[in-house]
């Protein structure tokens, strides 16, 4: 059992393609994950998740973007302290929305295997 094992991660991503790598990459890290396509189907499987980690795509096409999410699920006490990880290829069109809403880093696309793993080791130290 490693310390990955332990945790589950919120996987939202829109694109069909991006959601597989990422929840590829955190299968290989043998990590627990839900994940959903949309800001508003996010919402609705949380309600009896305990989970450790949000990765949240910031485009996530019409309806609640990832921006939005992350402050929505911020709202909630349970998830207020848990970390949130904005994945986005326009990071710099956001960074002031990032701390505002409650993102504690970003990741850029595209992105790496070694550079996901960085991020979850600097939030899931456990």
């Amino acid at each position: 059992m490693n310390k990955y094992s332990i945790v589950k991660a919120l996987v939202v991503e829109d694109d069909f393609a991006s959601r597989q790598y990422l929840t590829f990459m955190l299968k290989r890290l043998d990590m627990e994950f839900v994940a959903a396509e949309s800001g508003e189907s996010a919402l609705a499987m949380v309600e009896d998740q305990n989970l450790d980690i949000l990765l949240l795509d910031i485009a996530l096409g019409p309806g609640i973007d990832g921006i939005t999410l992350c402050e929505q699920l911020k709202q909630l006490p349970r998830f207020a302290e848990i970390p949130a990880v904005a994945i986005t290829a326009f990071a710099k069109d956001h960074l002031n929305d990032f701390k505002r809403v409650g993102f504690n880093e970003y990741i850029s696309k595209p992105y790496q295997f070694d550079q996901l793993k960085e991020i979850l080791d600097k939030y899931l130290s456990g």
